[in-house]
């Protein structure tokens, strides 16, 4: 076994003389020992180096932060377990109540019809007993030899016998009760209730909620809609909304995702959504896959208005006490009328036609006071009916 005592700075390793000659002939060689310090020294730099930079507890705080945690994982796993148990014992001592309620229940109805069935059965044994008692009899005396006797009795028998045949014939023949005991035990929907009960969250969604811009769920096509969203969380804004999921869905199922825009309050962040199209849509937020307080939240979207053809009108002669005034996209312009009905004016000032007549039945009006289009039909509020009505807005 040859010593190494050289160090090839090519391969950097330590090789033999031998070696040197076959496998490193033309590579750069030096003595080891020449090499070892200056790999020593560098080793003492690196590590110096190391120290520098550490800073002192760092990990230690880190993994005592990391066990603690742990522990506070267990104990509160423990006491959600403990919270189930309880809660769950509750139920089924509700839910055994319940069942001794409806037995019991069962019990006593079931007895009542019995009840009931065993006197109407005891009046008609008591009626058979009478017409067969009164038959025998009447057989009995029919046989005695002495007339007589036959004579005494026969019209006190004949009287009994009239009597109970009376009675058997007035007596109704059907049971006066029926063996119908119905049950309601909608074990579905109770099923399906409890697979919905209760939730282990990571996060709590309700702590998560919209506290602006839902009072005008209003959007106009092409033009940003936003909604500010309150977050009351340990974790930093930003770190926050990283759980926060959005989704833009349209009626048709066309999705349209929003945005989320970190606002300048650590406490709030913006959700900010552009409808593309006319129509409904659903604005879904959620946190680690849990909706929010509210979420998903209704929006339609209307098309976006052009008033430039108007801008060159100086007036239109409406008349006195016109609350109510509204624009069609085509540029017609209603207004209201204190004689029941609405005036309708082109682009050129010029009143057109009138939409309703006075009265109070279906398409008539006595007082229109607030005008709305939305498309193609006109809603029209009445202050004296109390309703309101909606007319075509180009046929009437």
């Amino acid at each position: 076994m040859k010593s190494l005592g050289f160090f090839c700075q090519d391969c950097e390793m330590l090789v033999c003389r031998d070696c040197f000659i076959v496998t490193h002939k033309d590579h750069t060689r030096i003595e080891y020992t020449k090499v070892g310090e200056a790999a020593r020294e560098s080793l003492k730099e690196s590590a110096a180096k190391c120290n520098e930079a550490k800073v002192p507890g760092t990990f230690t705080d880190s993994i005592a932060n990391g066990e603690k945690m742990l522990r506070q994982i267990d104990t509160r796993k423990e006491e959600i377990e403990k919270e189930i148990e309880e809660t769950f014992t509750k139920l089924k001592t509700v839910l055994e109540e319940r069942r001794r309620f409806l037995l019991a229940e069962t019990e006593e109805i079931a007895s009542a019809k019995k009840e009931s069935v065993k006197k109407q059965l005891n009046e008609f044994q008591r009626l058979e007993n009478g017409v067969l008692l009164g038959c025998q009899l009447a057989q009995s005396v029919s046989e005695c030899v002495d007339s007589g006797e036959v004579l005494s009795i026969k019209k006190l028998i004949t009287d009994q016998l009239e009597r109970c045949l009376k009675a058997s014939k007035e007596h109704p023949r059907e049971i006066e009760e029926d063996g119908v005991i119905l049950t309601k035990l909608e074990a579905a929907g109770i099923s399906d209730e409890i697979n919905r009960f209760g939730g282990v969250f990571e996060v709590d969604p309700d702590c998560y909620s919209i506290e602006s811009g839902l009072a005008i769920p209003l959007a106009t096509v092409g033009k940003e809609r936003k909604f500010k969203l309150a977050i009351d969380s340990p974790l930093s804004l930003d770190k926050a909304t990283t759980h926060l999921k959005t989704s833009f869905v349209k009626s048709d199922e066309a999705k349209e995702e929003g945005r989320v825009v970190i606002a300048n309050d650590n406490k709030t962040a913006t959700i900010s959504c552009t409808p593309q199209s006319i129509g409904q849509y659903l604005l879904s937020v959620t946190i680690r896959g849990h909706h929010i307080k509210g979420s998903p939240y209704y929006l339609y979207a209307k098309a976006s208005k052009n008033y430039a053809s108007l801008t060159n009108l100086s007036n239109y002669p409406v008349g006195n006490y016109t609350y109510g005034v509204a624009v069609h996209a085509n540029g017609d312009v209603f207004a209201c009328n204190s004689s029941g009905f609405v005036q309708v004016f082109s682009q050129d000032g010029n009143k057109t036609r009138t939409i309703g007549t006075n009265g109070n039945s279906d398409g008539q009006l006595q007082s229109p006071f607030g005008l709305l289009v939305v498309g193609d039909k006109l809603y029209v509020s009445d202050d004296n009916l109390h309703r309101v009505q909606y007319f075509s807005a180009i046929t009437g």
